[in-house]
């Protein structure tokens, strides 16, 4: 699926990089000011949800947070 076109704001290519990044970060923190109005894709709630009901039934197979990075750190080597 192909991103839209959309306009660039006027002065944006003027100006670094770093200004780019700043002014898409500060553009990103107001359109999640509100989260819940945010779209969540149907196909990432039932992912979600299955997982959820998976932990649910063993609870004993879920690896922690430090566990995930650690295996993700080794794979990348």
């Amino acid at each position: 699926m192909g991103q839209p076109s959309i306009p660039e704001p006027p002065g944006f290519s003027e100006l670094t990089k770093e200004e780019q990044i700043s002014y898409l970060e500060a553009l990103w923190d107001r359109i999640a000011e509100q989260p819940g109005e945010l779209p969540v894709p149907e196909s990432h709630l039932t992912l979600a949800a299955e997982r959820l009901a998976a932990y649910r039934r063993d609870p004993g197979r879920a690896k922690s947070a430090l566990e995930v990075v650690d295996h993700l750190a080794k794979r990348s080597k």
